[in-house]
Order: structure tokens, then C-alpha cells, then sequence
């Protein structure tokens, strides 16, 4: 049992969203991971793009992709993000919490946040979410 929850956390990335993410978003330079983000069974796809466009002073574009039939759509694009991106072991609205770091673009010093679900995406900008408190609260880095 604790396999399978592990398993769950971060698995390879289906070829089909990899075939998406260069495709159709053309980047040709990310990091990604599959994680099953509201326990459905169906891993949602995060990918931080580290491609020309996608990276300014405050960090970099993450994608969270989920399914749509037997493809992917953008279901959220969050600029000014920085690695590690963390699972949290809490759930908003049925969806994990996800952490980030903000730093760079006028933040000082950079700190991590709480990126909660709010019924149909991520917030859009994680340098205005709240701060994730206690620090390095329990989840898994599933991008660094």
C-alpha cells in the first residue's frame, strides 16, 4: 500500500503529454512528471518550462495538464514560479495543494507558497498566493 501511494505522488510522463507539451505549447526545453493531483486514478501532468519565453526574472512557466479525452489541454500556466515544486499531503476542494518557491521580480529574499485549488484551476500567479507556513510543510519535491 505505501508503494502504491508513492507511486502515485510522481510517475514517468505519458508520451502522449510529452507529444503535447512539444507540439502544441513548443517547448523544447522543461521538466515534467505525472501525479495524480485529485486521487481519480488519472495522473494530471505539472511541467516547468525552461524554454526561450517561458523564464523572466521571477522564475519560470509551470503547466498543470490534465486529460481531455485521449489528449491533454492546459488546464493551468503559471508564470514567475521557481523549482522545487512539492505535492502537499493537504487538499483543497478535492485537488492536492502544491508548493513553489517566489523569488526574483522584485520579491526579497523569496519564500515558498501554498497553491491551492479552487474548484476549476491554481491560482495564476503564485507570487500573490500565501505564504506556505509552517515552512517545508509535509509533502514530496516532485521538480526540482
Amino acid at each position: 500500500m505505501l508503494l502504491a501511494a508513492l507511486l502515485s505522488i510522481a510517475a514517468p510522463v505519458p508520451a502522449s503529454a510529452e507529444a503535447f507539451l512539444a507540439g502544441t505549447l513548443h517547448l523544447d526545453r522543461y521538466r515534467a512528471v505525472a501525479t495524480d493531483l485529485n486521487t481519480d486514478g488519472t495522473p494530471e501532468v505539472l511541467a516547468y518550462a525552461q524554454a526561450a519565453g517561458q523564464c523572466g526574472s521571477g522564475g519560470c512557466t509551470l503547466y498543470v495538464l490534465a486529460r481531455r479525452g485521449r489528449g491533454w489541454r492546459v488546464m493551468n500556466r503559471m508564470p514567475v514560479t521557481r523549482l522545487p515544486i512539492r505535492v502537499l499531503a493537504s487538499k483543497t476542494r478535492g485537488w492536492h495543494d502544491l508548493a513553489a518557491h517566489v523569488a526574483g521580480g522584485g520579491i526579497r529574499g523569496g519564500y515558498d507558497v501554498r497553491l491551492r485549488f479552487d474548484g476549476r484551476r491554481y491560482p495564476g500567479n503564485p507570487s500573490l498566493a500565501p505564504r506556505l507556513v509552517p515552512r517545508g510543510a509535509a509533502g514530496r519535491v516532485v521538480l526540482r
